[in-house]
């Protein structure tokens, strides 16, 4: 694949402070791309920056080969090749359809071939029938599916995501993400979404971002182990991980014919069973607790089941009933927890 970006010492400041350093970055053209990090990481300034709505305090930023000119002229002809889709996205005063028709008309793109693409584009997303409604009265993951359509109806070389998943519903996350998916497949649009979440996008993205205070780290995702698939038991497979840790998964989530896995445990969707709840089903496990540590606002657990478990815990939660270094803890691990990759 040919190179859309590359990053060479770039650096963001605000106020004299860096919120972004990064020495050397290429980005793929066609791929999809997940930019992982927690509030603060740096995840939005990069995306402004991909999308030339900002530019570094140094350092150079290449588009498809090219030196990114700031100069008004130039910049303009590389911004409508790329469009962000924004966290909180605005839509006007109005009915739906001409919120995505916007960015035809001052395109210049003729009457009827909007109308065409308007419709098209908000069949893809599901929202057809709201095709004369009032934008201003949609619920907040109708609101992100119209701001999608609208972004996708001119037909962008390139797709930033700021947060797609964030302030909706599960739903409306699954879908939103399933567009991406088609619309880079069928498109070859080149796809870069932001999240601080890690379950979502990984199943998706042919690459991972990882921001950590303004710089990328090549920290490995949490959880992940080896993994040996050891019998099926219907729709099930039992796996053991390293020492006698076997976990239950669907076997939809499997390669097919896969022996050795990549197994991935998402420790945002690790489930606590307190002390008076009695444990049953599958992949219900104890372990002593061997690392406590506060991370933004919340307590990281580590817990040894014969491999190390990461997971959190809210900070009220944390103080309704203090775990100690040696102590005992029940986790469930629910299927939606449970990733799999290709083998090692």
């Amino acid at each position: 694949m040919p190179t859309l970006y590359e990053l060479i010492n770039v650096r963001r400041e605000f106020k004299g402070r860096a919120v972004l350093d990064i020495s050397e970055l290429a980005i793929e053209a066609g791929r999809i791309y997940t930019l992982i990090g927690p509030n603060g990481a740096g995840k939005t300034t990069l995306l402004n920056l991909l999308s030339f709505l900002d530019q570094p305090s140094c350092g150079e930023i290449r588009f498809g080969g090219t030196a990114v000119d700031y100069s008004a002229g130039s910049l303009l002809t590389v911004r409508r090749r790329v469009v962000l889709l924004d966290q909180y996205p605005i839509l006007f005063t109005g009915p739906v359809w001409k919120n995505v028709e916007y960015g035809l008309k001052i395109r210049g793109v003729k009457k009827e071939e909007r109308h065409n693409r308007v419709v098209k584009m908000l069949d893809l997303v599901g929202m057809q029938r709201f095709l004369e409604a009032d934008a201003h009265k949609l619920s907040g993951g109708e609101t992100k599916r119209v701001a999608l359509a609208r972004a996708l109806a001119i037909q962008p070389e390139v797709l930033l995501c700021d947060e797609p998943g964030a302030n909706v519903d599960k739903e409306n996350q699954e879908i939103i993400l399933s567009i991406l998916n088609r619309v880079n497949k069928a498109e070859n649009t080149s796809i870069i979404f932001s999240t601080h979440y890690l379950s979502q996008g990984r199943s998706l993205a042919d690459h991972t971002l990882m921001l950590e205070h303004g710089l990328l780290t090549d920290v490995a995702p949490e959880n992940v182990y080896r993994a040996v698939v050891v019998r099926r038991e219907g729709d099930r497979v039992l796996c053991q991980a390293p020492g006698r840790l076997l976990l239950s998964m669907p076997e939809h989530l499997l390669v097919a014919g896969a022996k050795n896995l990549k197994l991935q445990v998402d420790p945002e969707d690790v489930a606590i069973v307190s002390g008076n709840e009695q444990p049953s089903g599958r992949n219900v496990f104890t372990g002593h607790v061997v690392q406590i540590s506060q991370d933004r606002g919340r307590i990281r657990i580590g817990l040894d089941l014969e491999i190390q478990l990461n997971f959190f815990l809210s900070m009220q939660d944390y103080l309704k009933n203090p775990p100690v270094i040696g102590g005992k803890m029940t986790v469930h691990l629910p299927d939606s927890c449970l990733r799999c990759g290709s083998s090692w």
